[in-house]
């Protein structure tokens, strides 16, 4: 039996000794009673042993959210107990409204194909032990599925934990994939694509990222909340970001790029006129004006924006402000 199984009994073993009692058990109690603790008192290294793994698993319980208590019996009993009163452990009874039931019928039927089936069925075999009837009304004759990217998974943990991320993403106006850090928030759908939001420790900023467009493999490093989650509403924010992004019209831009410079935007180019030696005419499609003015900016001195008027003042400001911060760092 590994080890991992082992404490996981121990674990739960140690959560029905202190919820069958409403006395404190002292860990001299507690080691005798529940398995896996029992050994030696009389040999001071075994004693030793229990002690470290005895924190440590009330340092899990807590961590996991048992309502663990430390008290005594009476001012005449010197040593603390522990116990976990019901009362603070059990959840409330669950009674959903018929609209409540549909809706739930109908997230079970939404999930039944994708990678979140196994925890959406975990949840409704719960439901119905507690009495809750999820049936929902008739089943459609058509049940829509929904799936998720291979990102999904390692973003959810990440999030569950509060835990950092790292990947590659590969934006709409990109070249190549970028690597990215990001403290995630949390997860929604829009119109059938995922979306991450969270605090990018680079940019130090926040922003949102479609799961699709994650290269490579996600990375989930650093300790357990390690960050605090803010007032966001996940959902509009990925509303309005793909908003932004999505609905816009596509539209072209005019730019002159320096011979033998940024060949990225050369790849892209839609239409191109060389125009030595002062630079090459090239025209680009793009759809959102912030995000590419950034991509633009990243050229400097080697990219002018001729036409349209608002993407050259969008860059114009960009790189403005990036002069502005580099004479700040220099003083």
């Amino acid at each position: 039996m590994s080890v991992s199984r082992l404490r996981t009994e121990r674990l739960v073993n140690l959560v029905i000794c202190l919820l069958s009692t409403r006395r404190f058990l002292s860990a001299e109690k507690i080691a005798g009673t529940v398995p896996g603790y029992r050994h030696d008192a009389a040999d001071t290294r075994a004693h030793e042993a229990f002690q470290r793994k005895f924190e440590r698993d009330k340092a899990e319980l807590r961590r996991l959210g048992v309502p663990l208590e430390t008290g005594t019996n009476s001012v005449f009993d010197p040593e603390p107990g522990y116990r976990i009163a019901r009362r603070d452990y059990e959840l409330p009874d669950i009674e959903l409204t018929p609209d409540e039931a549909a809706v739930l019928g109908a997230a079970a039927r939404l999930w039944q194909h994708s990678k979140l089936a196994a925890d959406a069925g975990d949840g409704l075999w719960k439901l119905r032990a507690a009495g809750v009837d999820i049936r929902g009304g008739d089943e459609p004759e058509v049940a829509p599925v929904l799936s998720v990217d291979e990102a999904f998974t390692p973003v959810m943990s990440a999030v569950r934990e509060r835990r950092e991320i790292r990947f590659g993403y590969l934006g709409a106006s990109d070249d190549a994939s970028v690597k990215r850090r990001l403290q995630p928030w949390g997860v929604a759908c829009h119109r059938g694509r995922w979306y991450v939001v969270g605090w990018d420790l680079d940019r130090e900023a926040t922003r949102c990222f479609r799961l699709s467009r994650i290269t490579g493999t996600v990375r989930v490093g650093g300790r357990p909340d390690a960050f605090e989650m803010p007032d966001v509403n996940v959902l509009d924010y990925v509303s309005g970001f793909a908003h932004d992004t999505e609905d816009l019209p596509r539209r072209r831009a005019t730019v002159l790029i320096a011979p033998g410079r940024a060949a990225g935007l050369r790849r892209r180019a839609e239409q191109f006129e060389a125009r030595q030696p002062d630079g090459d005419r090239v025209v680009l499609s793009f759809q959102h004006p912030r995000r590419f003015a950034g991509l633009l900016a990243t050229y400097g001195s080697d990219v002018t924006v001729l036409d349209p008027p608002e993407l050259r003042k969008e860059v114009a400001t960009l790189l403005a402000d990036i002069a502005a911060k580099y004479r700040e760092g220099a003083r």
